[in-house]
């Protein structure tokens, strides 16, 4: 067989490798998603507490900071997993987006009846599920974004100086 015609046929141990790597791409995915995903809303809080700290009603200011610490929690969550999952980017974001949710409602179970009055934000049933589904689509358009951003940079021809 001619060279190129070697070079077009895949090799066994690239078959392997390929395999390997599909199979860790989800569980690679949904953990550096999560785990991104903690991290942000756990920084974006932090920094929430100082600025809230140095305002003169910091009360006014935990809405807004939870808030903003879910969106950031959501839109990290999704770059992660666009960043790392190979394949089933949409099912690795909502297992993400479940998981978190999840692990809110637990947490709120910890801290008693004001937490879980705190995490219906004072809303009716229907705009309580409204922003946890929400939040959930925020994460799957977030990894939706990052992989078409990411496939458009790596098809693009790089230019040599």
């Amino acid at each position: 067989m001619s060279k190129s015609v070697m070079r077009a046929l895949p090799s066994h141990a690239h078959t392997k490798k390929s395999k390997k790597e599909d199979a860790g791409g989800f569980s690679s995915g949904l953990l550096w998603g999560l785990g991104i995903a903690v991290a942000g809303a756990v920084l974006s809080l932090l920094l929430g507490a100082v600025v809230a700290s140095c305002a003169a009603d910091p009360d006014a200011l935990f809405l807004p900071f939870g808030f903003g610490a879910l969106v950031i929690c959501a839109l990290a969550g999704g770059l992660g997993i666009g960043l790392k999952c190979k394949n089933a980017v949409l099912p690795c974001a909502l297992l993400l987006g479940c998981i978190l949710l999840g692990l809110g409602l637990v947490a709120g179970l910890f801290f008693g009846a004001d937490a879980r009055q705190a995490l219906t934000l004072g809303l009716g049933l229907g705009a309580s599920l409204g922003l946890r589904a929400g939040f959930v689509a925020l994460i799957c358009a977030s990894a939706a974004l990052t992989v078409q951003i990411k496939s458009k940079l790596q098809a693009r021809p790089r230019r040599r100086s």
